[in-house]
């Protein structure tokens, strides 16, 4: 079992100091777009997990429930008014590229993810992962897609974004 006080098996001290990097970045890059006349949405997530569909629950190891669908990639919590915002934008809008910024540290990979919506809507989404799960995450991506969900912590709603490009999202 992990010892949550164990930094291999707890991430946090490896993450907190270059999150705040990313948010300061993310913050950067949202001025730009801004400038550029876009609007530019950026989200703070509480939370951020690779979903990879292992381990399963105990009642899905069960039979007991099995979910219609199983989400696969980045779980991404956010406070609810940010998940309300990126909802209601991107309900009749349709996400046409993605800009992935990267960067690698203290064995994470950390991500800000630029998704833009024409030229005038673009939500910055940052994440992060354990390098220690770069192939199971791969591998996800080779076989179904890579998508992130944002969702606010009740998880009740949920917004799924396609990743068409799933390279970016894998340094070297």
């Amino acid at each position: 079992m992990n010892d949550p006080a164990d930094p291999e098996s707890n991430p946090f001290d490896r993450v907190v100091g270059h999150w705040e990097q990313v948010i300061e970045d993310m913050a950067a890059t949202a001025t730009q777009y801004r400038d550029d006349g876009r609007e530019a949405i950026e989200l703070h997530p509480g939370d951020v997990t690779v979903l990879t569909g292992e381990p399963r629950t105990m009642a899905e190891q069960t039979g007991e429930y099995e979910p219609e669908t199983r989400r696969l990639g980045f779980d991404v919590v956010v406070p609810g008014d940010e998940f309300r915002r990126v909802a209601d934008a991107l309900e009749d809008r349709t996400v046409e590229r993605s800009e992935v910024f990267r960067a690698t540290d203290d064995g994470m990979v950390f991500l800000l993810v630029a998704l833009e919506c024409g030229d005038d809507l673009a939500v910055l989404v940052p994440l992060y992962y354990d390098r220690t799960e770069r192939a199971d995450l791969s591998q996800v991506a080779a076989d179904h897609g890579l998508y992130s969900h944002i969702r606010p912590l009740s998880d009740d709603e949920v917004v799924t974004v396609t990743h068409e490009d799933p390279e970016p999202f894998f340094p070297d």
